[in-house]
């Protein structure tokens, strides 16, 4: 008898990634159902480049996402085992791949999970039961679960940009009590892996309860001289909402952005009404929250 981990694919593998790791040890073989669609944006691929698993242990299934009864006799064409034992997990594909798989198992030895967001439990379908999940998925994990090339560089201490990214990194790992690998500054990051020259940078990265963190780090908001200056304090705050927001788009739905400012607000610029407004963009770009030196004198960070 042999235990099977089902996964069904889509593009964002955080959930099934996230069950193969708590449940590693338990099952015997993976299963992938998947999609055409799912094949030419290389989803398989990445799910088993960050498993470290090859391709050809896996038993991968194409079924169609929008034809239950195609999907049914595609299943049903497969004969797994009656003698076998499966670990199913609902969490991804389309609802009829969801369906299907759930209809289909339904008459076999089967465990059927659904991870939720957010909240690091394993709902058992059948039973109600929640579960634990112990895992924390790290910066290097997820960010090869959304097909990005990086590269890390936390030695740069060569200027005062750099030192505070430093500081910030600091902060977060000892608040958050994060080990070595949730938390990196300097992440270069390639969505061709053929190229030589990174499309983004972000300046300090970390992962804490399998949530995806994103900050950038200013020094100040008083613009640079010289040819290339950057626009007024507030204009330059626009600028950096939005490169955050850009950026934060490669990671999912569920990223958290932050902007960290070391010096204080001129309060004569940024005054009441000027917040408000940048407050008012920040929710609606997803900003979670913009941190200057008031927040950083404060004995925890709130983030």
């Amino acid at each position: 008898m042999a235990t099977q981990l089902i996964s069904l694919i889509s593009e964002h593998l955080l959930p099934n990634y996230l069950l193969a790791k708590e449940m590693a040890g338990r099952y015997d073989r993976h299963v992938f159902i998947t999609t055409k669609r799912m094949g030419e944006k290389s989803m398989t691929s990445r799910f088993c480049n960050t498993l470290n698993i090859e391709k050809k242990e896996v038993k991968i299934i194409i079924v169609s996402e929008d034809d239950l009864p195609d999907t049914m006799k595609k299943l049903e064409s497969e004969n797994f085992g009656k003698e076998d034992r499966f670990i199913v997990n609902i969490t991804g594909g389309t609802k009829v791949m969801s369906i299907a798989t759930f209809t289909h198992f339904g008459d076999y030895n089967a465990d059927f999970y659904y991870i939720p967001i957010e909240v690091n439990k394993i709902e058992n379908v059948k039973t109600g039961e929640d579960l634990p999940l112990h895992y924390r998925v790290n910066v290097e994990e997820y960010l090869s679960l959304y097909g990005l090339r990086f590269e890390f560089d936390n030695t740069r201490t060569d200027d005062n940009g750099h030192k505070f990214e430093e500081y910030v990194c600091n902060r977060i790992c000892s608040e958050k009590g994060l080990k070595k690998g949730f938390v990196h500054r300097g992440v270069k990051l390639f969505r061709d892996i053929s190229e030589q020259m990174n499309d983004n940078e972000i300046d300090v990265v970390w992962t804490a309860d399998n949530q995806f963190f994103v900050g950038e780090c200013k020094v100040s908001l008083t613009p640079p001289t010289g040819k290339n200056t950057r626009a007024n304090p507030v204009e330059y705050i626009d600028q950096i909402m939005y490169k955050i927001a850009a950026i934060s788009k490669d990671f999912g739905s569920r990223v958290n952005p932050y902007i960290f400012i070391k010096s204080t607000l001129n309060s004569r610029i940024f005054n009441p009404d000027r917040m408000k407004s940048i407050n008012k963009r920040m929710k609606i770009l997803g900003i979670k929250g913009l941190l200057t030196e008031k927040e950083f004198k404060q004995e925890k960070l709130n983030i």
